[in-house]
Protein backbone atom coordinates (compact mmCIF):
# COMPACT_ATOMS: atom_id res chain seq x y z
CA UNK A 1 0.00 0.00 0.00
CA UNK A 2 2.85 2.19 1.31
CA UNK A 3 4.71 1.42 -2.32
CA UNK A 4 1.46 2.73 -4.55
CA UNK A 5 1.15 5.10 -2.88
CA UNK A 6 4.69 6.34 -3.13
CA UNK A 7 4.08 5.51 -6.82
CA UNK A 8 0.93 7.67 -6.97
CA UNK A 9 2.83 11.05 -5.50
CA UNK A 10 5.54 10.38 -7.29
CA UNK A 11 3.67 10.45 -10.87
CA UNK A 12 1.62 14.06 -9.74
CA UNK A 13 5.05 15.62 -8.76
CA UNK A 14 6.19 14.67 -12.03
CA UNK A 15 3.14 15.85 -13.63
CA UNK A 16 3.01 18.58 -11.93
CA UNK A 17 6.78 19.46 -12.87
CA UNK A 18 6.03 19.03 -17.07
CA UNK A 19 3.03 21.51 -16.43
CA UNK A 20 5.15 23.93 -14.82
CA UNK A 21 7.63 23.26 -17.62
CA UNK A 22 4.92 23.43 -19.71
CA UNK A 23 3.54 26.60 -19.12
CA UNK A 24 7.07 28.51 -18.64
CA UNK A 25 7.62 27.66 -21.71
CA UNK A 26 4.90 28.77 -23.57
CA UNK A 27 5.32 32.01 -21.40
CA UNK A 28 8.99 32.36 -22.61
CA UNK A 29 8.53 31.45 -26.35
CA UNK A 30 5.31 34.26 -26.34
CA UNK A 31 7.66 36.20 -24.88
CA UNK A 32 9.91 35.94 -27.25
CA UNK A 33 7.43 36.00 -30.34
CA UNK A 34 6.25 39.12 -28.54
CA UNK A 35 9.83 40.32 -28.68
CA UNK A 36 10.40 39.13 -32.47
CA UNK A 37 7.29 40.99 -33.73
CA UNK A 38 7.09 44.13 -31.86
CA UNK A 39 8.36 46.64 -35.33
CA UNK A 40 11.15 48.99 -33.78
CA UNK A 41 10.22 52.62 -33.31
CA UNK A 42 11.68 54.76 -36.05
CA UNK A 43 12.74 58.04 -34.04
CA UNK A 44 14.15 61.14 -34.69
CA UNK A 45 17.56 60.08 -33.92
CA UNK A 46 16.97 57.33 -37.17
CA UNK A 47 16.43 59.80 -39.28
CA UNK A 48 19.21 62.29 -37.95
CA UNK A 49 21.75 59.03 -38.70
CA UNK A 50 20.63 58.51 -42.00
CA UNK A 51 21.77 62.28 -43.66
CA UNK A 52 24.62 63.66 -45.18
CA UNK A 53 26.38 66.24 -46.46
CA UNK A 54 27.30 65.49 -49.86
CA UNK A 55 29.85 68.42 -51.45
CA UNK A 56 29.92 67.99 -55.50
CA UNK A 57 32.63 69.58 -57.66
CA UNK A 58 32.37 68.97 -61.91
CA UNK A 59 32.73 70.29 -64.93
CA UNK A 60 29.98 71.17 -67.62
CA UNK A 61 29.41 71.89 -70.79
CA UNK A 62 26.60 73.16 -73.34
CA UNK A 63 26.08 70.58 -76.52
CA UNK A 64 24.03 73.03 -78.43
CA UNK A 65 27.07 75.42 -78.00
CA UNK A 66 25.78 78.74 -77.43
CA UNK A 67 27.42 79.03 -73.88
CA UNK A 68 31.28 78.49 -72.92
CA UNK A 69 32.01 75.75 -70.44
CA UNK A 70 32.25 75.88 -67.15
CA UNK A 71 32.94 74.37 -63.14
CA UNK A 72 30.30 74.19 -61.39
CA UNK A 73 30.05 73.42 -57.58
CA UNK A 74 27.13 72.13 -55.54
CA UNK A 75 26.11 71.45 -51.71
CA UNK A 76 23.33 68.75 -50.88
CA UNK A 77 21.74 67.63 -47.80
CA UNK A 78 20.28 63.62 -48.04
CA UNK A 79 18.36 61.00 -46.55
CA UNK A 80 18.89 57.35 -47.37
CA UNK A 81 16.88 54.95 -46.41
CA UNK A 82 20.08 52.47 -46.33
CA UNK A 83 23.27 54.14 -46.39
CA UNK A 84 25.01 52.25 -49.62
CA UNK A 85 21.53 50.86 -50.80
CA UNK A 86 17.82 51.27 -51.26
CA UNK A 87 16.03 54.61 -52.00
CA UNK A 88 17.68 58.42 -51.17
CA UNK A 89 16.30 62.01 -51.45
CA UNK A 90 18.17 65.38 -51.36
CA UNK A 91 17.88 68.52 -51.48
CA UNK A 92 20.82 70.63 -53.75
CA UNK A 93 21.88 73.88 -54.41
CA UNK A 94 24.00 74.16 -57.29
CA UNK A 95 26.08 77.76 -58.49
CA UNK A 96 27.96 78.56 -61.70
CA UNK A 97 28.72 80.81 -64.62
CA UNK A 98 28.98 80.47 -68.49
CA UNK A 99 30.45 83.07 -71.01
CA UNK A 100 27.96 83.95 -74.50
CA UNK A 101 29.20 85.80 -77.11
CA UNK A 102 27.30 87.72 -80.02
CA UNK A 103 23.47 87.40 -77.71
CA UNK A 104 20.95 90.22 -77.97
CA UNK A 105 19.49 89.11 -74.70
CA UNK A 106 16.71 90.50 -72.81
CA UNK A 107 16.62 93.21 -70.26
CA UNK A 108 20.59 93.65 -70.81
CA UNK A 109 22.63 95.95 -73.68
CA UNK A 110 25.90 93.87 -72.94
CA UNK A 111 26.33 91.32 -75.85
CA UNK A 112 29.33 89.44 -74.91
CA UNK A 113 29.20 89.12 -71.26
CA UNK A 114 28.26 86.52 -68.29
CA UNK A 115 25.55 84.67 -66.78
CA UNK A 116 25.42 83.26 -63.72
CA UNK A 117 22.77 80.04 -63.04
CA UNK A 118 22.03 79.57 -59.33
CA UNK A 119 19.85 76.36 -59.30
CA UNK A 120 17.63 74.57 -56.80
CA UNK A 121 16.19 71.13 -56.88
CA UNK A 122 14.91 68.23 -54.89
CA UNK A 123 16.02 64.47 -56.37
CA UNK A 124 14.76 61.18 -55.94
CA UNK A 125 16.69 57.97 -56.85
CA UNK A 126 18.53 54.47 -56.09
CA UNK A 127 20.96 52.99 -54.76
CA UNK A 128 22.06 49.21 -56.45
CA UNK A 129 24.79 47.12 -54.61
CA UNK A 130 27.69 45.92 -56.60
CA UNK A 131 27.77 42.51 -54.78
CA UNK A 132 28.22 38.92 -56.16
CA UNK A 133 24.97 38.08 -55.40
CA UNK A 134 22.14 40.55 -55.22
CA UNK A 135 19.87 38.26 -54.40
CA UNK A 136 21.17 36.27 -51.12
CA UNK A 137 22.59 40.25 -50.49
CA UNK A 138 19.04 41.39 -49.95
CA UNK A 139 17.83 38.35 -47.80
CA UNK A 140 20.77 39.19 -45.64
CA UNK A 141 21.96 42.80 -46.02
CA UNK A 142 25.59 43.81 -45.03
CA UNK A 143 28.04 46.25 -45.50
CA UNK A 144 29.86 46.53 -48.74
CA UNK A 145 32.13 49.29 -50.21
CA UNK A 146 31.00 50.06 -53.82
CA UNK A 147 26.84 50.94 -55.11
CA UNK A 148 25.39 52.37 -58.16
CA UNK A 149 22.71 55.07 -58.42
CA UNK A 150 20.32 56.86 -60.18
CA UNK A 151 18.12 59.73 -59.97
CA UNK A 152 15.74 62.09 -61.27
CA UNK A 153 15.58 65.27 -59.70
CA UNK A 154 13.07 68.64 -60.74
CA UNK A 155 13.86 71.46 -59.88
CA UNK A 156 14.58 75.26 -60.94
CA UNK A 157 17.43 77.00 -62.69
CA UNK A 158 17.75 81.08 -62.16
CA UNK A 159 19.45 82.57 -64.42
CA UNK A 160 21.11 86.10 -63.76
CA UNK A 161 22.42 88.79 -66.40
CA UNK A 162 24.08 92.15 -65.94
CA UNK A 163 22.63 95.32 -67.46
CA UNK A 164 24.59 98.76 -67.55
CA UNK A 165 23.21 102.08 -67.72
CA UNK A 166 25.07 105.04 -67.98
CA UNK A 167 24.73 107.74 -65.41
CA UNK A 168 23.83 111.69 -65.83
CA UNK A 169 26.96 113.49 -65.65
CA UNK A 170 27.33 116.67 -63.30
CA UNK A 171 29.41 120.04 -63.74
CA UNK A 172 31.72 118.42 -60.54
CA UNK A 173 32.90 116.14 -63.23
CA UNK A 174 33.74 114.92 -66.74
CA UNK A 175 34.23 111.17 -66.50
CA UNK A 176 31.82 109.20 -67.28
CA UNK A 177 29.47 107.23 -64.70
CA UNK A 178 27.55 103.83 -65.28
CA UNK A 179 24.84 101.55 -63.18
CA UNK A 180 25.22 97.77 -63.52
CA UNK A 181 22.22 95.77 -62.87
CA UNK A 182 20.64 92.38 -62.21
CA UNK A 183 17.98 90.97 -64.54
CA UNK A 184 17.17 87.38 -63.08
CA UNK A 185 15.07 85.26 -64.97
CA UNK A 186 13.51 81.55 -63.52
CA UNK A 187 13.20 78.05 -65.79
CA UNK A 188 12.03 75.07 -64.55
CA UNK A 189 14.09 72.06 -64.98
CA UNK A 190 14.81 68.25 -65.02
CA UNK A 191 17.80 66.68 -64.27
CA UNK A 192 18.50 62.97 -64.42
CA UNK A 193 21.91 61.58 -63.37
CA UNK A 194 23.52 58.52 -62.79
CA UNK A 195 27.35 57.63 -60.85
CA UNK A 196 29.13 55.20 -58.91
CA UNK A 197 30.15 55.45 -55.24
CA UNK A 198 33.07 53.71 -52.86
CA UNK A 199 32.83 54.08 -49.06
CA UNK A 200 36.52 54.67 -47.76
CA UNK A 201 35.32 54.28 -44.24
CA UNK A 202 31.54 53.64 -43.10
CA UNK A 203 30.65 57.03 -42.74
CA UNK A 204 33.18 58.43 -45.48
CA UNK A 205 32.30 57.80 -49.52
CA UNK A 206 33.32 59.64 -52.32
CA UNK A 207 31.84 59.38 -55.90
CA UNK A 208 31.73 59.87 -59.90
CA UNK A 209 28.56 61.55 -61.37
CA UNK A 210 27.57 62.63 -65.02
CA UNK A 211 24.18 64.22 -64.99
CA UNK A 212 22.11 65.85 -67.92
CA UNK A 213 19.51 68.60 -67.14
CA UNK A 214 16.99 69.42 -70.10
CA UNK A 215 15.30 73.26 -69.19
CA UNK A 216 11.62 72.60 -69.54
CA UNK A 217 11.45 76.04 -71.02
CA UNK A 218 14.21 77.90 -72.93
CA UNK A 219 16.53 80.04 -70.52
CA UNK A 220 16.85 84.00 -70.86
CA UNK A 221 19.76 82.84 -73.49
CA UNK A 222 18.07 79.94 -75.17
CA UNK A 223 15.25 82.84 -76.11
CA UNK A 224 17.70 85.22 -77.37
CA UNK A 225 19.50 82.06 -79.35
CA UNK A 226 16.34 81.23 -80.57
CA UNK A 227 15.76 84.60 -82.03
CA UNK A 228 18.65 84.40 -83.98
CA UNK A 229 18.11 81.55 -85.29
CA UNK A 230 21.29 79.29 -83.70
CA UNK A 231 19.14 77.03 -81.80
CA UNK A 232 15.41 76.32 -82.46
CA UNK A 233 14.59 74.80 -78.51
CA UNK A 234 15.63 74.87 -75.19
CA UNK A 235 18.20 71.67 -74.11
CA UNK A 236 20.73 71.83 -71.21
CA UNK A 237 24.03 71.03 -70.41
CA UNK A 238 26.01 67.93 -69.45
CA UNK A 239 27.78 67.86 -66.37
CA UNK A 240 30.45 65.19 -65.11
CA UNK A 241 31.23 65.49 -61.01
CA UNK A 242 33.14 64.35 -58.07
CA UNK A 243 31.70 65.13 -54.66
CA UNK A 244 32.61 63.27 -51.07
CA UNK A 245 29.93 62.23 -48.41
CA UNK A 246 30.22 62.49 -44.81
CA UNK A 247 27.30 61.44 -42.88
CA UNK A 248 26.66 62.04 -39.06
CA UNK A 249 26.68 58.56 -37.72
Amino acid sequence: MNKYLLIALCSLWSVGLFAQNTSDSIVSSSNETELVNTPKKYTFGDFFDALDLPTVLGVGFTPNGIEGPTFNSAMRLGWRHHKNYGTFVYITYDTHSNKYDSLHIQSTNIINGEVWYNEVGISVGYRFPLVKDIKAFYQNPYFHPWDLFVSVQPGVSIATVKNVTPETLNSSTTEPSYTMSNYDHVTPTLRISAGVEWFIFSNFSVFAEAAYTQHLMPTIIEQAAIKQQQIKHPSGPITVSIGLSLFFN
